[in-house]
């Protein structure tokens, strides 16, 4: 009986919308179980597009759910809960790269994705190219790398990106614009064809 309890427990707060469950999440432990089994693969694969390696992603990934957990309380519901605590995982990486004297970035796959807007990333995601842009996309300036991670990873608006990364939405659509023009440029220069050695040889 006590089961059957939790488990529509559990199904009663899966109905909940994000901002009902943050609501009271800083003195219900389910509420926010429930919020981190939404968000763990998200905050995840965000922060892995923004680290070196799978055991960092892990660790800061761990540490933005802390702090989200410790800070439950100061979630007031003025604004979304997912862009609440993208903001929290954007300021631990900030807090992480202070902690390095570089920023080298290492990324071994490209999520399957699709944002609908048209972009040389939503190209490439459609065709056998996508793990070459992902290769690109890493040697981008880390602000470029971030912005686009949360808008074609993510999905999340222009507005929601200004406000997790505490930017203009006038200057979040120009590093957008910026970096689709740097991937643009990139492919460009990868798909001109390179001379055979070979055929050059023979020639000389």
């Amino acid at each position: 009986m006590l089961v059957a309890s939790q488990d529509e427990r559990v199904s009663a707060l899966s109905e909940l919308s994000d901002e009902s469950l943050a609501s009271r999440s800083h003195e219900d432990l389910d509420s926010f179980a429930e919020l981190y089994n939404r968000y763990l693969c998200r905050v995840y694969r965000f922060v892995r597009s923004q680290t070196p390696d799978e055991s960092t992603a892990e660790d800061l990934t761990a540490h933005t759910f802390f702090r989200a957990l410790s800070s439950a309380g100061s979630f007031r519901g003025d604004g979304a809960y997912k862009s609440w605590l993208f903001r929290i995982a954007h300021n631990t990486l900030v807090t992480w790269r202070r902690k390095r004297s570089s920023d080298p970035i290492t990324l071994d796959e490209l999520p399957d994705h699709i944002d609908p807007s048209p972009s040389p990333a939503t190209v490439a995601l459609d065709s056998e190219e996508k793990q070459l842009v992902w290769d690109l996309v890493s040697s981008l300036p880390r602000t470029q790398r971030e912005v686009l991670a949360l808008r074609y990873l993510e999905d999340l608006d222009v507005s929601e990106i200004a406000t997790i990364t505490n930017r203009t939405r006038g200057a979040i659509r120009i590093t957008l614009h910026r970096a689709r023009n740097n991937l643009r440029r990139a492919l460009e220069q990868k798909e001109q064809p390179h001379p055979d050695p070979e055929r050059a040889e023979g020639i000389a």
